[in-house]
């Protein structure tokens, strides 16, 4: 049976000389796995730019047979043309760390529609974005937590000053394990949980940190995010965003 759906590209590996594997987090399907086939001239529909980290597309697929994994799109075509996603590197940097976050966070089981248009939406608006631009994946990782089922508690006590990663809410005295906030990270954490709630959308554009804080909240949301998805290894375009916003 054909289906067509909305996407939004994780990642794109070649494959061959004509062919790509493509990861698409699909509005309907959740995230699933796709074969390109590339034309073999430049005057072909299909382009290699079409799958960058984030585009998003409409594509059309037949649905895939018993066991198999990976099944070819058939049509495709952009449905949001980004204006400065891929030409500006503050932008672009952070579009190849939030693909990789969702392309390892977001299991292929997972749907969920009112997510995906939150995504969308929120993408849409950071292409156009002029201020708060390096703050927004530390909002769009939060969005991503709530989401997915792992949002952290609030405080529910003054004396709740650290932040447990493995529990996923604030505590008064260190756990008795090391993967935990300090007070100064864990009081910025609380601080952005306060922003996302009196913001309208959820992305506020005004910045709220200075460049060293930013930086340690990345890495904490970074680290919670793998921590609550039972992942491991560490996130590669982690280190290039860190240098691109210091």
């Amino acid at each position: 049976m054909r289906q067509v759906s909305e996407g939004i590209v994780l990642t794109s590996t070649r494959y061959g000389d004509n062919r790509l594997v493509v990861n698409i987090y699909t509005r309907e399907e959740g995230r699933r796995g796709f074969l390109v086939r590339m034309p073999e001239t430049a005057r072909g529909k299909v382009k290699s730019s079409y799958f960058f980290p984030l585009s998003q597309l409409e594509i059309a697929f037949n649905s895939p047979k018993e066991k198999q994994e990976l099944v070819y799109i058939g049509d495709v075509k952009v449905v949001y043309a980004y204006r400065e996603m891929y030409s500006d590197i503050r932008k672009s940097s952070v579009a190849c760390f939030l693909a990789e976050v969702m392309g390892r966070c977001i299991s292929e089981s997972e749907t969920d529609t009112r997510f995906y248009d939150v995504l969308s939406s929120a993408l849409r608006r950071f292409d156009m974005q002029r201020e708060g631009v390096a703050e927004f994946h530390l909002f769009f990782l939060l969005a991503m937590a709530e989401y997915l089922g792992f949002y952290p508690h609030a405080a529910e006590h003054a004396t709740d000053v650290y932040f447990d990663l493995r529990e996923g809410c604030f505590v008064s005295v260190p756990p008795m394990h090391e993967d935990y906030l300090s007070k100064d990270v864990a009081e910025d954490l609380a601080i952005l949980m306060q922003a996302r709630r009196q913001s309208v959308d959820g992305f506020p554009e005004s910045l709220l940190f200075a460049s060293d804080h930013r930086q340690a909240l990345l890495q904490a949301l970074a680290a919670y995010c793998r921590i609550q998805s039972g992942i491991g290894g560490t996130f590669k375009s982690l280190e290039v965003l860190r240098d691109v916003f210091q």
